[in-house]
């Protein structure tokens, strides 16, 4: 019996039944990208988006089959096909990223990500793929009804499939500031702005629809003009920058210490002002073009440079050391932290103005007063933010949260403005504003002090009319913008012992293999 139990043979081992080629995500995409789009198409939000905008598309393509006039019917599927489009992509779809690494940061799951082989990058990329790829998938879904709709005539189906890919990337970009801020604790920063965002595309979409606005659009994406296809690019170039930007700052929010995000973040904004100069000789932009491209690309990376923590570790200035000489004039520059941040906001500021007042040709009409009034917005968007800087640099030990701060500063000086505008209108003289100029938004009341002053004595005395002088409102800007920023230079200078320590260290402690 024995013999008979040894000799039987052993049940057959039947192999794990393995799925199709196309049954399960690759092993090659990121493991935080597949994690993401699991939860994420499982996503109760998602799959009601999904199924809602598939329903109401079918339900008024078949009530457009049947209608007397097919070329209206068109156009008004062609609206109803953006209207909520937008709707899911440019709203719905980015403000699921608000709490995208916040809730990885709450659930103390970031640091046991990082000891993985998922670095900062690759755990923000999965985070922003994951969504987009959402959008991309309702995109698809979406574009066989717009196909449809060409056969009800009078429909430029290049230029609404443009506008629809247009409409994606705006999503991405979008996606990508709400997953980026998603890692600021605050819930002001991280979920108010945004759903402040959200509130202005809903209005705005809804402007366009109803006030013919989307012809508008879908005959500039027939890009029949040279202007608009420089126009296109230089949007594009936007989107680019402030997408790569807000993601770099939340993988520097979660990265470890000694990993440098800083260096790489303040040379695409330096190459990015360079491309813009470059862009706008080509496309012979006007400077007040050059100057709201200037302005989305250097608030961002000014924020970010001067509100950096002052923690510069040995292993972060080896690669500067390298070059000598050349390293440690680079370093003050590029290393992390606000002192170098401080040094990099002069540059660039040197670099944008050589772009505006060099690069860009003047206006072609009313040359003097345009000209005077983008100066004096661009010394008012500096301006601020040099001098929240300043407060910020004088309460630094009572600050936890420095960008927050910033931002709020930045808040309080606008409402602090609005609230001397109020003042100024119920009073009949409004001399006293001159008293806060060292505000740099009060220099926009001044502005509009300065012009109807000018104005009411022309039309008094009956002469002609000419552009009003606005360069005392320029000399105030500049002494007061210089002021701040020779006040941050004192604070940064004072540091560079500590940096030149730092350099020290990394200079006589060899570099440990891993």
């Amino acid at each position: 019996m024995s013999t008979a139990a040894a000799t039987a043979a052993p049940p057959p081992t039947v192999a794990p039944p393995r799925g199709g080629r196309f049954d399960d995500f690759s092993d090659k995409l990121s493991p935080m990208l597949v994690k993401e789009l699991r939860q994420g198409l499982r996503a109760r939000t998602f799959v009601v988006v999904f199924l809602s905008l598939q329903a109401l598309l079918a339900v008024v393509l078949l009530g457009a089959v049947g209608a007397n006039s097919p070329e209206k019917a068109g156009q008004v599927v062609s609206s109803v096909i953006f209207l909520f489009f937008s709707l899911a992509v440019l709203v719905v779809q980015p403000l699921r990223g608000i709490g995208a690494l916040h809730n990885e940061i709450k659930g103390n799951t970031i640091d046991l990500m990082v000891l993985t082989r998922l670095g900062a990058w690759r755990i923000v990329l999965g985070k922003w793929v994951a969504i987009v790829s959402q959008s991309a998938l309702l995109l698809t879904a979406i574009a066989p009804y717009l196909i449809l709709r060409y056969f009800f005539g009078r429909m430029n189906l290049f230029a609404e499939l443009l506008l629809l890919v247009l409409v994606f990337l705006g999503s991405a970009v979008f996606t990508a500031v709400t997953v980026g801020l998603s890692a600021i604790g605050p819930i002001i920063i991280r979920g108010l702005f945004p759903l402040g965002m959200g509130l202005l595309l809903i209005f705005g979409i809804f402007g366009i629809v109803f006030d013919d606005g989307l012809n508008e659009m879908i005959d500039f994406c027939t890009l029949q003009d040279k202007d608009e296809v420089w126009g296109l690019l230089a949007a594009l170039l936007c989107g680019t920058y402030l997408a790569w930007t807000c993601l770099a700052l939340g993988a520097s929010m979660i990265a470890p210490m000694a990993e440098n995000h800083s260096t790489s973040r303040r040379l695409m904004a330096l190459a990015t002002v360079v491309l813009t100069g470059i862009l706008a000789w080509a496309a012979d932009f006007q400077r007040e073009q050059a100057t709201v491209m200037l302005v989305l690309f250097c608030v961002p990376a000014l924020s970010i440079a001067l509100t950096e923590s002052f923690q510069l570790l040995p292993p972060i200035c080896r690669p500067f050391l390298r070059f000598g000489a050349l390293g440690k004039v680079a370093g003050r520059v590029l290393y992390p932290g606000w002192p170098s941040g401080v040094m990099f906001t002069t540059l660039l500021l040197a670099l944008g103005a050589f772009v505006v007042l060099v690069i860009t040709p003047n206006s072609h009409y009313s040359a003097y007063h345009m000209d005077a009034q983008t100066s004096i917005t661009i010394l008012v968007f500096t301006g601020t933010l040099l001098l929240s800087a300043v407060f910020l640099r004088l309460l630094s030990s009572k600050v936890r949260q420095p960008f927050t701060f910033l931002i709020l500063v930045v808040v309080a000086l606008c409402v602090l403005t609005i609230g001397l505008g109020m003042i100024a209108d119920k009073t009949e003289n409004d001399e006293f504003l001159w008293l806060f100029c060292w505000l740099p938004p009060v220099k926009f009341l001044i502005t509009d002090m300065i012009r109807s002053e000018y104005y009411a004595a022309i039309h008094s005395s009956g002469g002609s009319y000419a552009s009003p002088d606005l360069s005392p409102v320029l000399v105030t800007g500049l002494i007061t913008n210089g002021i701040y920023l020779l006040t941050l230079l004192t604070f940064a200078f004072r540091q560079f012992p500590a940096i030149a320590r730092v350099e020290e260290e990394a200079e006589n402690k060899p570099e440990t293999s891993p």
